[in-house]
Protein backbone atom coordinates (compact mmCIF):
# COMPACT_ATOMS: atom_id res chain seq x y z
CA UNK A 1 0.00 0.00 0.00
CA UNK A 2 3.06 2.30 0.44
CA UNK A 3 3.91 1.69 -2.80
CA UNK A 4 0.05 2.19 -4.60
CA UNK A 5 -1.23 4.59 -2.20
CA UNK A 6 -4.11 5.49 -4.85
CA UNK A 7 -5.21 1.69 -5.64
CA UNK A 8 -8.58 2.45 -4.97
CA UNK A 9 -8.93 4.65 -7.74
CA UNK A 10 -6.62 3.97 -10.23
CA UNK A 11 -6.15 1.00 -12.58
CA UNK A 12 -2.61 1.15 -14.38
CA UNK A 13 0.32 2.18 -12.72
CA UNK A 14 4.00 3.09 -14.49
CA UNK A 15 6.66 3.66 -11.37
CA UNK A 16 10.04 4.82 -12.78
CA UNK A 17 12.92 2.65 -11.07
CA UNK A 18 16.17 4.48 -11.02
CA UNK A 19 18.89 3.23 -8.58
CA UNK A 20 21.54 6.24 -7.65
CA UNK A 21 24.48 3.02 -8.46
CA UNK A 22 22.78 1.72 -11.57
CA UNK A 23 25.53 0.60 -14.42
CA UNK A 24 22.85 1.45 -16.64
CA UNK A 25 21.36 4.25 -18.31
CA UNK A 26 18.00 3.52 -19.03
CA UNK A 27 15.49 3.43 -17.07
CA UNK A 28 13.46 0.49 -15.54
CA UNK A 29 9.67 0.49 -15.35
CA UNK A 30 7.64 -1.26 -12.43
CA UNK A 31 4.03 -1.76 -14.51
CA UNK A 32 1.12 -2.75 -12.24
CA UNK A 33 -2.53 -3.25 -13.77
CA UNK A 34 -5.39 -4.07 -11.73
CA UNK A 35 -7.32 -7.09 -12.99
CA UNK A 36 -10.00 -7.82 -10.20
CA UNK A 37 -11.36 -6.47 -7.43
CA UNK A 38 -13.38 -7.58 -4.56
CA UNK A 39 -14.32 -5.78 -1.17
CA UNK A 40 -10.99 -7.62 0.26
CA UNK A 41 -8.92 -8.66 -2.25
CA UNK A 42 -7.53 -7.24 -5.09
CA UNK A 43 -5.34 -9.05 -8.13
CA UNK A 44 -2.30 -6.91 -10.11
CA UNK A 45 -0.41 -8.23 -12.82
CA UNK A 46 3.03 -6.68 -11.89
CA UNK A 47 6.20 -6.73 -14.20
CA UNK A 48 9.28 -4.85 -14.75
CA UNK A 49 9.90 -3.12 -18.21
CA UNK A 50 13.41 -1.66 -19.29
CA UNK A 51 15.22 -0.01 -22.04
CA UNK A 52 17.59 -3.33 -21.84
CA UNK A 53 14.72 -5.81 -21.34
CA UNK A 54 15.05 -7.37 -24.65
CA UNK A 55 18.17 -8.84 -23.63
CA UNK A 56 16.29 -10.75 -20.85
CA UNK A 57 12.83 -12.22 -20.05
CA UNK A 58 11.98 -9.81 -17.77
CA UNK A 59 9.69 -10.42 -14.15
CA UNK A 60 6.21 -10.41 -14.73
CA UNK A 61 3.29 -12.06 -11.66
CA UNK A 62 0.26 -11.94 -10.79
CA UNK A 63 -0.42 -11.11 -7.29
CA UNK A 64 -3.10 -10.83 -5.00
CA UNK A 65 -3.32 -8.50 -2.23
CA UNK A 66 -5.71 -9.31 0.76
CA UNK A 67 -6.79 -6.06 2.33
CA UNK A 68 -7.76 -7.07 5.89
CA UNK A 69 -4.17 -9.01 6.71
CA UNK A 70 -2.08 -6.42 4.79
CA UNK A 71 -0.68 -9.14 2.78
CA UNK A 72 0.16 -9.71 -1.24
CA UNK A 73 1.01 -13.12 -2.87
CA UNK A 74 1.99 -14.26 -5.78
CA UNK A 75 -0.99 -16.48 -7.48
CA UNK A 76 1.12 -16.92 -10.95
CA UNK A 77 4.18 -16.11 -12.77
CA UNK A 78 5.07 -15.85 -16.69
CA UNK A 79 6.68 -18.77 -16.40
CA UNK A 80 4.63 -20.74 -14.63
CA UNK A 81 0.93 -21.62 -14.08
CA UNK A 82 -0.83 -21.30 -10.95
CA UNK A 83 0.91 -21.94 -8.05
CA UNK A 84 0.07 -24.64 -5.71
CA UNK A 85 0.64 -23.60 -1.53
CA UNK A 86 2.64 -27.61 -1.38
CA UNK A 87 4.16 -29.96 -4.20
CA UNK A 88 4.62 -33.59 -3.58
CA UNK A 89 8.24 -34.43 -4.42
CA UNK A 90 9.41 -35.84 -6.59
CA UNK A 91 7.08 -35.02 -9.01
CA UNK A 92 6.43 -35.08 -12.91
CA UNK A 93 7.21 -31.15 -13.09
CA UNK A 94 10.14 -30.95 -10.84
CA UNK A 95 8.37 -28.32 -8.97
CA UNK A 96 10.20 -27.77 -5.43
CA UNK A 97 8.12 -28.30 -2.16
CA UNK A 98 7.93 -24.87 -1.44
CA UNK A 99 8.16 -23.20 -4.38
CA UNK A 100 5.08 -21.00 -3.67
CA UNK A 101 7.26 -19.75 -0.37
CA UNK A 102 9.96 -19.61 -2.95
CA UNK A 103 7.99 -17.23 -5.33
CA UNK A 104 6.61 -15.23 -2.84
CA UNK A 105 10.36 -15.16 -1.60
CA UNK A 106 11.07 -13.42 -4.89
CA UNK A 107 8.16 -10.40 -4.28
CA UNK A 108 9.69 -9.33 -1.30
CA UNK A 109 12.98 -9.13 -2.98
CA UNK A 110 11.50 -7.22 -6.03
CA UNK A 111 9.52 -4.48 -4.10
CA UNK A 112 12.41 -4.08 -2.24
CA UNK A 113 14.34 -3.48 -5.34
CA UNK A 114 11.68 -1.27 -6.36
CA UNK A 115 10.58 0.57 -3.38
CA UNK A 116 13.40 2.66 -2.46
CA UNK A 117 13.86 3.97 -6.40
CA UNK A 118 10.13 4.38 -7.50
CA UNK A 119 9.33 8.26 -7.27
CA UNK A 120 6.21 9.22 -5.38
CA UNK A 121 4.17 10.11 -8.72
CA UNK A 122 2.80 7.75 -11.00
CA UNK A 123 1.81 8.06 -14.95
CA UNK A 124 -1.55 7.97 -15.19
CA UNK A 125 -3.29 6.44 -18.75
Amino acid sequence: MRLLPELSEQEHFRLPVKHRNSLNNGMEWLTIDVLERSPFTTLLKVQMEADWGQLFKMPQAEVRLYHDVDMAEIVSRKTSHIIQPRYDYPNSKMHQPDEKEQHNQFLAQWLDYAMPACRTYTEKT
